[in-house]
């Protein structure tokens, strides 16, 4: 399956912190800011254009010292909180 991110973010720096703040029709829909980490950051710009979990979970093991067990299942659970916090199409 490909996830995508709806549009209406931007991302921020806000003190030392990156954010994906919603803009226009995503402030009705979506409150307050998305905190991401370092990695959830790399993960978003993935998804502006569309992603699978296994191009996810690849970005992750291409960045860090991880397994690919491991990097899948960061990469569900980074979708998943996305897709709870109404962040994905």
């Amino acid at each position: 399956m490909i996830y995508k991110l709806k549009d209406g973010f931007m991302i921020r720096e806000l003190g030392g912190n990156t954010m994906a703040v919603p803009v226009g029709k995503q402030t009705s829909e979506i409150h307050g800011m998305i905190a991401l980490s370092e990695s959830g950051a790399m993960l978003w710009k993935v998804l502006e254009n569309g992603a699978d979990l296994q191009t996810l979970a690849a970005v992750l093991t291409d960045n860090y010292e991880i397994d690919d067990a491991t990097a899948l299942a960061d990469a569900e659970k980074f979708v998943i909180g996305l897709k709870e916090q109404g962040a994905l199409i």
